[in-house]
């Protein structure tokens, strides 16, 4: 019972960030469980992002610093994965991470992340199952 109810809050702060990102409405209908979930991490918070059925996306994550300058990374989101596509950062070190799947995960030096220190972003990509064990293992 616990898995199910976690399944949907992950399901429902997906689609709650994927509206607040578009123009705001929640439509009538429910989002389809993806095949993998991002766990974006910045100052303005976390969220779990869902890959996408069909068509990439981008989505630019922006951070206003205390100083008044504004750090910038642009996530580009596929069926597959994610990778960095630019950020403000110095280094570009997250750019040059390359592209995270589901299928690459175990080959790539940082597992499932991406993580930009200078902008203080990080994003690791999860399957619906690793979510689940995550969340009632804690529970327990």
């Amino acid at each position: 019972m616990k898995r199910c109810f976690l399944f949907l809050f992950v399901l429902l702060s997906a689609f709650t960030f994927a509206c607040a990102e578009t123009d705001g409405s929640m439509e009538d209908t429910a989002p389809e469980p993806a095949k993998g979930y991002i766990l974006l991490t910045y100052s303005g918070g976390s969220y779990w992002l869902p890959l996408p059925e069909e068509e990439d996306y981008t989505l630019p994550i922006r951070q206003l610093r205390q100083d008044g300058t504004e750090e910038c990374n642009l996530l580009h989101v596929t069926p597959d994965g994610f990778y960095m596509e630019e950020s403000t950062c110095e280094n570009q070190d997250c750019v040059q991470q390359g592209h995270v799947t589901l299928d690459n995960r175990q080959e790539r030096i940082l597992y499932n992340m991406v993580i930009c220190l200078p902008n203080q972003v990080s994003l690791a990509l999860y399957t619906p199952e690793e979510i689940l064990e995550m969340y009632t293992s804690e529970s327990e």
